[in-house]
């Protein structure tokens, strides 16, 4: 797959998550699909939908606003944010109200056209100060 193609790909993976589609979010990620950064270990799927579950409960109106795309070779970068509002519990917060935006890069490795591994870096420490849960 070009770089281009892979970058499209990628885009299709935000808009699924946008309309809240994670069957159309998954359909883009190989078998055995490593996902990094949800906590000290690596994740595969489930954990994947598990945590963006507990994300789109939490702020039912997120959206995951793309800033950039890069890419070479195999990898795609993406700059984005979560932004939304946080109406239900979430990681032991109750709910607070506030509206949230929350920084984020994830760094997709393709192969054959699917994601085979996925890393996150978001500022959750930032999302947990933005709710209250933790001093500024």
């Amino acid at each position: 797959m070009s770089t281009e193609q892979n970058k499209s790909i990628t885009r299709q993976i935000f808009a699924a998550l946008n309309d809240r589609d994670l069957n159309g979010v998954i359909a883009h990620y190989a078998p055995g699909c490593r996902f990094h950064g949800w906590g000290p270990e690596s994740t595969d799927v489930n954990g994947y939908v598990a945590a963006m579950s507990a994300i789109l409960n939490a702020f039912p109106d997120s959206r995951f606003p793309i800033e950039d795309v890069v890419a070479e070779g195999d990898r795609v970068a993406v700059r984005h944010d979560l932004r939304g509002t946080h109406r239900a519990e979430f990681q032991g917060v109750p709910a607070t109200g506030r509206q949230v935006v929350v920084n984020a890069i994830v760094i997709l490795r393709y192969e054959n056209g699917k994601a085979a591994e996925l890393w996150l870096n978001a500022d959750f420490l930032g999302l947990m100060q933005q709710l209250g849960a933790i001093p500024q």
